[in-house]
C-alpha cells in the first residue's frame, strides 16, 4: 500500500487539513489507512474531532495501537522522527517502517525539510497544498529546490480555499490549471464551516453536511486512487 506524503513549501495553506480529509475520504471508500502527524504542532488529531488534550500514541508501537476515527487509524510520528535510527531505516533503498497492508498518509510540516527529503523515496505521491495567495504561489520554486514544479512527476497539487469571487483566486486556478494540467489534482473552495466545525471540534461532515468542501474532498480521493491504482471497495455518490 502507498505512502502518501502531504508537505507544502509554506505554512498556513491548509495542508494538515488536507491529510486529514484524504485519509478519512480514503476509509470512506474502503481502504485501510494510516494518518501520522508529523508536526511538532500536534494539529491533525483536530480534525477528526478530537480535543488537544487527546493523546496520540507515537507509531512504532503494537499494530492497531493507534487511535481509531471513522476509519482511520491515527498516530504521532513527532517524536520517532526526532530519532536518528528512524531516519537510518529510510536512508537505505527498499526498506520502510511501514506497514505494506494499509496506506499512509503522513502530514509534514512546511518547515521540516529533513523528515520531508526521507520520506519521499518511498512515497507514490507528494501532495502539495497552494493557495491562491502570492506567497504561496511564489514558492512553488521551493517544492523541490533544483528541480522546476512542472517536472516532479510524483507530485502533485492540490489549490486550497479557492474563491471565485476574488480575482486573484480566479486568475490562480487558470494559471495552475495552465502550468500543471491534470497535475493540478483538486480544488477545494473557501467555506467557513471548515474553521467553525475545528473550533467545534468536529468534522466537517457532523458540523456541516452539505458543505460545499465536502463534495470537493472526496473527488481528492478519488483523484488520488486513480493516481496511485488503487481500487476503491466502497462507492460513494459523487
Amino acid at each position: 500500500m502507498p505512502l502518501l506524503i502531504c508537505h507544502a513549501p509554506t505554512g498556513g495553506v491548509g495542508t494538515t487539513f488536507l491529510a486529514a480529509h484524504l485519509a478519512l475520504g480514503l476509509a470512506a471508500r474502503g481502504h485501510d489507512v494510516t494518518a501520522i502527524d508529523f508536526c511538532h504542532a500536534d494539529a491533525l488529531k483536530l480534525f477528526f474531532g478530537l480535543p488537544p488534550a487527546q493523546e496520540v500514541p507515537a507509531m512504532g508501537g503494537a499494530p492497531g495501537a493507534g487511535v481509531i476515527v471513522d476509519g482511520v487509524e491515527l498516530l504521532s510520528g513527532w517524536s520517532v522522527a526526532q530519532n536518528p535510527n528512524f531516519l537510518r531505516v529510510l536512508s537505505r533503498p527498499g526498506e520502510s517502517p511501514f506497514a505494506d497492508d494499509r496506506i499512509v498518509v503522513a502530514d509534514i510540516s512546511s518547515a521540516d525539510l529533513l523528515i520531508k527529503n526521507s520520506l519521499l523515496p518511498h512515497a507514490a505521491l507528494h501532495l502539495c497544498t497552494l493557495m491562491p495567495r502570492p506567497a504561496s504561489l511564489a514558492a512553488l520554486t521551493k517544492v523541490q529546490p533544483g528541480t522546476p514544479a512542472i517536472e516532479l512527476d510524483r507530485t502533485a497539487f492540490v489549490l486550497n480555499q479557492a474563491d471565485d469571487t476574488l480575482k486573484l483566486s480566479r486568475h490562480s486556478q487558470i494559471f495552475l490549471r495552465e502550468l500543471f494540467g491534470d497535475n493540478l489534482i483538486a480544488t477545494i473552495r473557501r467555506d467557513e464551516a471548515v474553521n467553525e466545525a475545528l473550533a467545534s471540534f468536529k468534522s466537517i461532515a457532523k458540523h456541516a453536511p452539505q458543505s460545499v468542501v465536502l463534495p470537493e474532498l472526496t473527488a481528492l480521493a478519488i483523484a488520488v486512487e486513480a493516481r496511485c491504482g488503487l481500487s476503491a471497495t466502497v462507492e460513494l455518490p459523487q
